[in-house]
């Protein structure tokens, strides 16, 4: 049986106002980016790029906006001018945003800065949502966007369920050492027989099946495709999926 459930949090004042602060700047950028319709479609592809990042975590936020240069511009338009196909939804890199270094832009960096040291109401939801399905034995994959949001996500959860194993596959490691770490964690669990939860990012969604391993999959990030979704939930329901029960939930806020 596949039980699918929604669940939902509120973002903190901090977050956001952090979140209505980005959105205004972005506006700000799109606003000038000219009359030609190329620089229109950079600026306009470019803040939504910072938006998911900003949705995501204040992490990939972070990252997204360290990694501006100005030599980005041309290797990343095709990707822009790509939209959001089916590869790039699956790319887990925080993308380059190419925004001109200004005051506002400073003080957005220092407003996601700060915001590290402050209670995360996303994070703090995923924690809820899990800790149930932890006492009824369930073993976690929680899926992200972002190679920041993964670790950071990884982190969280070690503090909160230090008896775990916890562990990340992101698009950091190549095709092998993914399917390496997921075999790591069987051998561990063969040995430990201990529960685990492992946060991945897109890479993962296809290619690997996770069915012996994992039975409850969780959307930490929606994604702009609905087909990942199921494609994610895809690698714990599967043949040979040892559970009688199979669950799914989507995190959002209203």
């Amino acid at each position: 049986k596949h039980e699918t459930t929604e669940f939902s949090y509120r973002l903190s004042p901090e977050h956001l106002a952090f979140q209505e602060t980005a959105i205004d700047y972005c506006l700000e950028v799109v606003t000038k980016a000219g009359d030609q319709k190329k620089d229109q479609r950079l600026a306009f592809w470019g803040t939504l790029a910072l938006m998911r990042c900003v949705g995501s975590s204040p992490a990939a936020a972070l990252s997204a906006l360290r990694n501006r240069a100005s030599n980005e511009a041309e290797r990343l338009e095709p990707q822009i001018y790509d939209a959001d196909g089916d590869d790039e939804d699956a790319v887990d890199i925080e993308p380059n945003t190419i925004f001109t270094d200004d005051p506002a832009l400073r003080s957005l960096l220092e407003q996601t800065e700060a915001l590290l040291d402050v209670q995360d109401p996303k994070l703090e939801a995923l924690i809820r949502s899990l800790k149930p399905l932890i006492n009824d034995g369930a073993n976690p994959v929680v899926f992200c966007r972002y190679l920041a949001t993964a670790d950071y996500v990884k982190s969280g959860l070690r503090k909160a369920f230090p008896k775990l194993e916890i562990q990340a596959v992101t698009g950091e490691l190549t095709p092998d050492e993914r399917r390496n770490r997921v075999s790591e964690m069987a051998l561990e669990d063969n040995e430990k027989n201990i529960q685990r939860i492992l946060v991945a990012t897109d890479c993962l969604s296809e290619g690997i099946n996770l069915q012996q391993l994992f039975d409850t999959v969780v959307h930490y990030d929606l994604s702009w495709n609905p087909t990942r979704h199921q494609q994610r939930e895809g690698r714990v329901d599967r043949f040979g999926q040892p559970a009688e029960l199979v669950r799914s939930i989507m995190m959002f806020s209203p």
